[in-house]
């Protein structure tokens, strides 16, 4: 859903309302905001292994997952003898429950074959995908016609016309959080033979878009 608000500034000449303009310009600035829906499920995949594990060795018992070395977000020992390796993994929101069935299936699988790995596995809330980000991105066009219609009103009721665009000043877009708060049954956090646990979502913060743009004023 997109929504927009126009916000103006027009510096008057203190005689009259409507006088003369003082520097001849009128500056408008637009500003959108798309409201996205989370489209993926963030999970937390760990990995116990012996210190003499690589990370070639844990990456290849993931493969199953299309897990990689870049998915890798830090490796602890509080264990001196033991290695814990974190991963993070995107599935899409609609394939929440085979994610989680190949997750405990792979748990299973790893623990049965004595490979000597230990698999957990946690939902650590949503996120917004960045191909629905690109998707849902807003455009100068727009935002430059929403400048000029409310440049043309208020020309129009100073009795002026607007020129030409004399300076456009893009803000970047302010991305949405990209985790949503949620709430995670602790008993249930890290998933082993059975897992159920119910997910709250709080409303996820817009992007918002902004583009100043300055006009000519003409008689």
């Amino acid at each position: 859903m997109c929504g927009f608000a126009i916000f103006a500034s027009l510096f008057l000449v203190a005689s009259s309302a409507f006088g003369q303009l003082e520097s001849h310009t009128l500056t408008i600035t637009a500003t959108r905001q798309i409201n996205l829906q989370p489209d993926q499920v963030a999970f937390g995949v760990y990995v116990a292994s012996s210190t003499a594990t690589s990370v070639d060795q844990v990456v290849a018992a993931l493969s199953g997952l299309n897990i990689t070395s870049a998915n890798l977000t830090g490796i602890s020992n509080s264990d001196p003898s033991i290695l814990q390796w974190s991963f993070t993994l995107a599935a899409p929101l609609s394939n929440l429950t085979a994610t989680i069935g190949a997750l405990t299936k792979l748990q299973q699988s790893i623990t049965q074959n004595n490979s000597g790995l230990t698999l957990a596995f946690s939902v650590n809330g949503t996120q917004i995908s960045p191909q629905l980000q690109q998707s849902q991105s807003c455009t100068t066009s727009d935002l430059i016609a929403d400048a000029t219609a409310q440049a043309q009103k208020l020309a129009s009721a100073a009795g002026l016309t607007i020129g030409p665009i004399l300076s456009l000043t893009n803000a970047s877009p302010q991305p949405a959080a990209a985790f949503a708060q949620r709430e995670v049954a602790p008993a249930n956090y890290f998933i082993g033979d059975a897992f159920s646990a119910s997910l709250f979502y709080a409303p996820t913060p817009p992007v918002t878009c902004s583009l100043v743009v300055e006009f000519q004023l003409q008689p």
